[in-house]
């Protein structure tokens, strides 16, 4: 099965084509707020090289408002264009997917402006995919009681670069910084396609966990919505 997967919630533009286990391509763009202007001439180029998918993936947040509806819509377009398949996979449990070499808990953070941002907490181990511990929700300021968390805890996204938030996760926090992998979206979406658990195009919409009014927070404020596994 080809598929093509590609996501523009956060940091990068991200574009993945995948056959069966083979990564075929994998580009990104440091720069998602122009994510417009690549997005499409990358599917092109890659589909004209490899041909046209048996499916598409696309990563619909949480994160940017902007480049997950840019994402999003190409993907709809995409599917109706070549009567393929589409599914909406957990832009950050790609991005978790996206670590290579490291196995344990993993805290994946997004769109951080001030104190309030989105997260997943998610374990790499030995399934192919990674573990939901905590579905993404939406942080403004304080984490959930559980926080800090005595083991070593991998932190990627914003977060990472904040050294005084990163041990409010952890006691021992590893910071990381890597991109989401298009070819991550793709693997993620291939394990659902092979399933036959696609979504509807018509209905398919954007992860949006909005946080609350940023405020003096009165107490811990818990985990909200549902995460895609």
């Amino acid at each position: 099965m080809r598929v093509l997967g590609f996501d523009a919630s956060g940091q990068t533009l991200s574009v993945g084509y995948i056959e069966g286990d083979a990564v075929l391509a994998d580009l990104y763009w440091q720069r998602p707020k122009t994510a417009g202007s690549h997005l499409v001439a990358w599917i092109e180029m890659i589909v004209k090289e490899f041909g046209r998918p048996d499916g598409v993936s696309v990563g619909i947040g949480p994160g940017s408002f902007t480049g997950v509806r840019i994402a999003l819509s190409a993907a709809k377009a995409l599917a109706y264009a070549w009567n393929v398949p589409v599914v909406g996979i957990s832009s950050l449990q790609a991005w978790a997917y996206s670590i290579k070499g490291y196995q344990g808990k993993v805290f994946v953070s997004s769109e951080k402006r001030g104190p309030a941002f989105y997260a997943g907490l998610y374990f790499l181990g030995h399934n192919p995919f990674p573990e939901v511990i905590i579905p993404d929700w939406a942080v403004n300021q304080c984490l959930p009681d559980l926080f800090p968390l005595s083991e070593p805890v991998a932190i990627v996204g914003p977060v990472a670069a904040d050294r005084s938030y990163s041990y409010q996760v952890s006691s021992h926090p590893i910071s990381l910084q890597c991109p989401i992998l298009g070819s991550r979206v793709a693997f993620l979406g291939q394990s659902r396609l092979q399933l036959g658990q696609v979504d509807d195009p018509m209905t398919l919409a954007p992860l949006y966990i909005r946080p609350p009014a940023i405020s003096t927070p009165r107490g811990r404020i818990e985990p909200e919505g549902k995460g895609r596994q």
